[in-house]
């Protein structure tokens, strides 16, 4: 995958250069000569150029979204929560976002800043933000689908280094450093997202649904883990089944508890 591809931010030029790519990928020359390395070696270049497409793709889809005014005027509802009293606008900042395929893509975004006042005379800024990436999830510099699946590689590859192997090889080129801090950093927005929603539940904030209505769900009591089950034929001890609110007891059919949402 090649390194630093920057957006064109046209969709025509992009697919013309995918077909001249692969089109030489699919000529069929010398084929007596061929084995498996070489049909490996043409898959990963129609993948790598597909990736690009995608990537290309994205890029153009980010930076049409962001010189929208609706998105514009959006994100800075959106992001209310983070302002101060004296958050201001300050112009506008270039910043760069890497999507699949290795394709960074240039905006320039509103960018606001709050102010601290020192003294009467001097002022400082403290760090701002661009209201846009905030509202999107993209102040790392990457797509969510990047971001998302840094993270995925991050925590099931045996080390951060394996893992920057890996997403190079998928169009995602960063250090290992880098990918360790994303993943850790994804993470912890989990952790705190599962904290916010037990705290809501305690003041019973949550907003009820009927997502698992009628639905059989396995609690893992090993994990906290939760996952909807169909119909299985093993047998355990009918001790396993607590009641809790909301949660109607079936025939125990799995080593877990199995409830049925009636709610």
């Amino acid at each position: 995958m090649k390194k630093d591809i920057y957006a064109t931010l046209d969709l025509t030029k992009s697919l013309e250069d995918f077909k001249v790519e692969v089109t030489k990928l699919l000529e069929l020359t010398n084929v007596r000569e061929w084995d498996g390395r070489i049909v490996k070696e043409r898959e990963q270049k129609i993948r790598d150029a597909a990736l690009i497409l995608a990537g290309q793709s994205i890029a153009l889809f980010l930076y049409n979204l962001s010189q929208s005014q609706e998105a514009v005027d959006t994100a800075i509802t959106q992001t209310q929560g983070w302002w101060h009293p004296q958050t201001q606008r300050h112009g506008f900042r270039k910043r760069q976002i890497l999507t699949v395929g290795n394709v960074l893509v240039t905006l320039i975004l509103p960018y606001v800043v709050t102010i601290t006042e020192k003294n009467e005379k001097n002022k400082s800024e403290s760090q701002g933000f661009c209201p846009f990436l905030k509202w999107l999830g993209m102040s790392e510099g990457l797509t969510p689908l990047a971001w998302s699946t840094i993270a995925q590689y991050g925590a099931i590859a045996g080390s951060f280094e394996a893992a920057c192997t890996i997403l190079f090889d998928w169009g995602i080129n960063i250090s290992f450093k880098r990918i360790e801090r994303l993943t850790y950093k994804f993470g912890q927005i989990g952790i705190n997202l599962r904290q916010s929603k037990i705290l809501n539940r305690q003041l019973g904030n949550l907003p009820e649904g009927n997502l698992l209505k009628d639905q059989r769900v396995v609690i893992a009591v090993d994990g906290g883990r939760s996952r909807v089950r169909g119909e299985q034929r093993e047998n355990v001890r009918s001790d396993f089944i607590s009641q809790l609110p909301g949660l109607i007891p079936n025939k125990p059919r799995s080593k877990f508890p199995v409830f049925t949402f009636s709610r």
